[in-house]
């Protein structure tokens, strides 16, 4: 019974038909012969290379798509039976023109004639610099330890940051004193496109309001000096404000019209001008509490809100807690010349009942402190800050608690 004639059958030898279906093609696309010549690649695959289909037709495969895989002989450890096997997604990289590696996924398939027998290959070819250059910037944005964590719930924050980050649409951070705000708002801008332009924070606390639209919008210079304000300081890169909700309904107004048109007036002039701005929003308080009572207008929520992140506090965050403390301890033992290896039991189950109303700023802060004053090998609860001990009971007390723990070294 004879084989069905392959669709793609029409497409070999014929390098024309293979520039008018695969051409324009956003992914990469290299036909093979049977040799692993070059038959054709597409202008996806011209681009990513260097190289002009016209001038590598004919040329083996492995002087042009200098491909890991190629180089290493994949054709041939892939062969099953006699028969060269398939390459799905495998990653790898290949040189291009200009000596420089690049990051690709490879597909490979075998196109069959009528009768069944393999006349030529399709490999496609996957550029994956712009996932490895994001993947680079979020592993550098969180470098700095500050979003370290264990427990799940954190860990579902972080997992989301690279989406976050790669979307242009505006944010809005949530979450109590101390979660992270501000060092959520800077890394997602630094795992982000924009990541080489400028990152602008803005508190949006207590202030003249002549003052704050200044602040926002800037000053034209007739009758003083120009000033530019934070949008055009942000221009191509990201714009946090921080504290959202202390920011009053005339200037949230404005805010939702350059969310609208990208486009801001200075004080003191009536022409528009265009700026191209990321914005990170925050606030610590809930803001639809805040809609329902009138401090937040709503379509200013709405604009906002449609990309939110919410981060949990640290009573929510399981076992972060001794996690943290482990991690703040290292660097300040290390950064005050200390040789402290760790907390005491019993400092470790005060620790652990306090309720952290400043979150992981309190932590690190009271971690600070702790190997600050500790002369010892170990933070005992009399190095830890006064108000963490208001309440104790007596038999708990950092004294009495550092003498027992005194007696049990001695009778062990």
């Amino acid at each position: 019974m004879r084989t069905a004639p392959s669709p793609l059958d029409a497409l070999a030898p014929d390098p024309a038909k293979l520039a008018e279906i695969l051409g324009g093609l956003p992914i990469g696309i290299a036909a093979l012969d049977l040799h692993h010549r070059i038959v054709f690649m597409n202008k996806a695959l011209e681009d990513l290379t260097g190289f002009d289909s016209r001038e590598s037709a004919g040329i083996p495969c492995r002087h042009v798509l200098r491909c890991g895989l190629h180089l290493l002989g994949a054709r041939q450890s892939e062969t099953a039976g006699g028969r060269e096997g398939l390459i799905k997604g495998r990653e790898t990289d290949i040189i291009d023109r200009h000596r420089r590696k690049l990051p690709v996924r490879v597909t490979r398939i075998e196109v069959t004639d009528g009768r069944g027998e393999v006349a030529m290959y399709l490999e496609a070819y996957e550029d994956l610099s712009p996932l490895r250059d994001m993947e680079r910037r979020l592993q550098d944005a969180s470098g700095a330890g500050e979003l370290v964590s264990r427990g799940e719930a954190m860990e579902r924050v972080k997992k989301v940051l690279p989406a976050i980050a790669q979307s242009d649409s505006p944010v809005l951070v949530t979450g109590e004193t101390g979660t992270g705000k501000d060092l959520s708002a800077q890394v997602i801008h630094k795992a982000s496109p924009r990541a080489r332009g400028p990152f602008v924070r803005v508190n949006l606390g207590p202030m003249p309001e002549h003052l704050l639209e200044i602040e926002l919008y800037g000053r034209v210079a007739e009758g003083g000096e120009a000033v530019l304000g934070c949008f055009q300081r942000a221009n191509g890169g990201t714009l946090y404000l921080s504290e959202l909700a202390d920011l009053p309904a005339a200037h949230q107004a404005g805010l939702v019209r350059v969310l609208d048109d990208q486009t801001i007036v200075p004080a003191g002039s009536d022409k528009g001008v265009r700026v191209n701005v990321r914005l990170v929003a925050a606030t610590h308080k809930d803001p639809e509490e805040l809609v329902r009572a009138g401090t937040l207008r709503e379509d200013l929520f709405h604009r906002l809100g449609a990309v939110r992140l919410h981060l949990p506090p640290l009573r929510e965050r399981g076992e972060d807690v001794e996690f943290l403390l482990t991690h703040f301890l290292a660097r300040f033992a290390a950064r005050f010349k200390k040789d402290i290896k760790g907390f005491s039991p019993r400092a470790i189950r005060i620790l652990r009942s306090h309720p952290f109303p400043g979150n992981v700023r309190e932590l690190k802060n009271i971690v600070e402190y702790a190997a600050m004053i500790c002369q010892k090998d170990m933070i005992l609860p009399a190095h830890l800050p006064g108000h963490i001990l208001i309440g104790l009971k007596p038999g708990e007390s950092p004294v009495s608690g550092r003498a027992a723990e005194t007696r049990g070294r001695k009778r062990s």
